[in-house]
């Protein structure tokens, strides 16, 4: 990805320096705030993704696709594709009552479920970075960059306290304001990039994209993990 010349100009205008009047004028009209609220207003949204996840402790990078969907209010699914194309079975659910994340690739036995409202982790980087993110990130513009061919402002997440994340990137689309791009550092040490392709804002979803029944016979249980981490 290569820096634009202007980007440092035109980052200052919608993201000026914190405790400026600038600041406080524009913080309502700032990207990320549009995003926010683009992304509040979506019914549904729907993108394929690739996934990056470099392992430090380990030295190992993990890469992964798929398709990620989301649908108001608190619907969430991202489900993983394997080498040729079709799915692995891996997948993270949040039905609305519980999040389920299962991993057969890893062990065809073992099923984590969460609360939906207090999954671990973030997982849902949507709900994570984008609702009441003003009071749980401060946000610092680092200029625009180009993700597949679209000029993107680039905005640093860095957390108030305690939230799922040590910081997280965001590539905003600079004419949409939507995520094309997203890294974020989690408290592992691990860095996740996800790139988000082929947006579709009035999508067609199966319900079953939002449901998942554990096999039989598999063990049900709390524990950590991200999507691809353990591959």
């Amino acid at each position: 990805m290569s820096r634009l010349s202007a980007g440092a100009v035109l980052a200052w205008a919608v993201f000026p320096p914190l405790g400026t009047p600038a600041a406080a004028a524009q913080e309502s009209a700032s990207p990320l705030a549009q995003a926010a609220r683009i992304y509040r207003e979506l019914p549904a949204i729907c993108a394929d993704f690739e996934q990056t996840i470099e392992v430090r402790l380990a030295r190992r990078r993990i890469d992964s696709a798929g398709r990620v969907c989301r649908r108001q209010p608190d619907l969430f699914s991202m489900r993983f594709i394997g080498p040729g194309g079709d799915p692995n079975g891996d997948l993270v659910v949040s039905d609305g009552e519980h999040l389920w994340v299962y991993y057969p690739t890893l062990d065809e036995e073992q099923v984590m479920r969460y609360p939906a409202a207090d999954s671990p982790g973030g997982r849902n980087f949507f709900r994570e970075l984008l609702e009441d993110q003003g009071s749980r990130y401060e946000a610092a513009s680092e200029g625009m960059e180009r993700v597949d061919g679209r000029d993107c402002l680039v905005v640093a997440l860095a957390p108030h306290g305690r939230t799922a994340y040590r910081g997280a990137r965001l590539w905003l689309d600079a004419a949409s304001h939507l995520i094309r791009r997203l890294e974020i550092h989690e408290e592992s040490g691990n860095v996740r990039t996800v790139t988000l392709r082929n947006l579709d804002l009035e999508p067609a979803i199966d319900p079953a994209t939002f449901t998942f029944v554990p096999p039989a016979g598999a063990r049900i249980s709390g524990g950590p993990g991200i999507p691809g981490s353990h591959r």
